[in-house]
């Protein structure tokens, strides 16, 4: 997971331990108040403001893998990083393809509409990386600058996922599904036999989703003859593009291989969903057949006509193939405090998969997991693997959705 591989790097620049193999009903270190102040005193003081300072008082080159991942994990949106920012981007030809895309990471993450003119300056220039061109036309775009001219003329021949994907979200063809198709999709899957899980979001990732499971006999899971719904956050601290790796969660169609305890320290000893894109495992295995290659037909035969249209499904397709992987669904220990500005406070963002809330008391007892809500739906039966959808759905029918969703479902 490379989200994964920037956490471990992490922890070995700033010596923390990583704890693994705890039971739930003991405590977990890393969730300790005492384990999150030294956390957040080390990020801050042995990564941040060192980096910062060395840059720009002494012009040192950064370490822009570790100095991206702390300020996109604390949202840093301070002076400071202000500035390392607007350096970097000011002289962006001297950074290397590497560095640049690290750079992104901290600006989405803490400064979503402050560099404009940087970014433009970006895109026009841009010629040769797909994900770095796509990414600075989204953020103009999320900035509602006009981009139409940019992707008519630049990168026209190149055939990248990352570039189709862009190009993709661009069309009107690109658009939120609605209650209706969620309806047919639930029925066109109530006799295949096969676990299903429902990850309903909205388009602002700020937003959190809710989580729904449809068993083997085609019936959703209930509590007292109720559907049940669970809170979950699909928004990655740096709120890049979905089809960029750090991003957020891509809609579409996951497999669901299996469920495991994770070594990371910040997801926590909870059962996570250990799941693949399309193009992260062997086409056999995704498909459960003896296909051997992925085919966006095949794909999107998990769908039902109407939706096999909508390019919004798409786009976990074309993420695995432009390299995005090991997004899984899990808990976390991260510390909700830290977000308490944030419009999703009482989550804790991820760096690309789906998070489910979890509450932890000062000695790291678990206290409260909705993550564990989940897994215990998901295990009402046996079989483990299955698959899951994440969807975007249209914002005029949440309302539906939530308040009366055992009537239309």
């Amino acid at each position: 997971m490379h989200q994964i591989k920037k956490i471990q790097l992490l922890f070995a620049l700033i010596f923390i331990m990583g704890f693994t193999g705890f039971a739930q009903k003991q405590p977990f270190a890393f969730s300790s108040k005492k384990s999150r102040e030294n956390l957040l005193i080390k990020l801050q003081d042995s990564i941040i403001n060192k980096e910062a300072e060395a840059y720009l008082n002494f012009n040192k080159a950064i370490n822009w893998n570790s100095y991206a991942w702390a300020t996109s994990f604390l949202m840093d949106n301070s002076e400071q990083n202000f500035k390392v920012l607007k350096k970097a981007l000011s002289n962006y030809r001297q950074l290397s393809k590497h560095d640049l895309k690290r750079v992104f990471e901290s600006v989405y993450a803490c400064f979503p509409n402050d560099f404009v003119l940087e970014m433009t300056d970006i895109a026009e220039n841009e010629t040769e990386n797909a994900s770095i061109f796509a990414t600075s036309i989204h953020y103009l775009v999320q900035n509602k600058k006009e981009v139409e001219q940019l992707i008519k003329t630049k990168f026209i021949d190149n055939d990248s996922p990352v570039i189709q994907a862009l190009r993709n979200e661009l069309k009107p063809e690109y658009k939120s599904v609605s209650i209706s198709d969620l309806i047919q999709l639930i029925r066109y899957n109530a006799t295949k036999k096969t676990k299903f899980l429902y990850s309903i979001q909205h388009k602002n990732r700020d937003l959190p989703g809710k989580v729904f499971i449809q068993d083997e006999n085609g019936f959703l899971v209930k509590e007292n003859g109720k559907i049940v719904l669970v809170d979950q956050l699909a928004r990655s601290a740096t709120n890049l593009p979905m089809y960029i790796t750090n991003g957020n969660t891509p809609p579409g169609l996951f497999k669901i291989e299996s469920l495991a305890k994770s070594e990371n320290v910040f997801i926590g000893p909870t059962l996570s969903f250990v799941t693949f894109l399309p193009f992260e495992c062997d086409a056999s295995v995704f498909y459960n057949n003896d296909k051997k290659d992925f085919l966006l037909e095949d794909y999107l035969q998990f769908f039902p006509k109407k939706l096999q249209s909508n390019l919004s499904v798409q786009q976990a397709f074309w993420a695995g193939k432009a390299g995005r992987g090991e997004i899984h669904f899990h808990g976390t220990t991260i510390d909700q405090e830290i977000y308490k500005k944030q419009i999703f406070y009482g989550q804790t963002p991820s760096m690309g998969c789906l998070c489910a809330k979890e509450i932890w008391d000062e000695e790291g007892n678990l206290k409260e997991s909705d993550q564990q809500k989940i897994v215990n739906m998901w295990q009402k039966t046996k079989t483990e693997n299955g698959y899951a959808y994440v969807l975007e759905l249209d914002e005029s029918d949440w309302k539906v959705f939530e308040k009366n969703i055992n009537i239309v479902l």
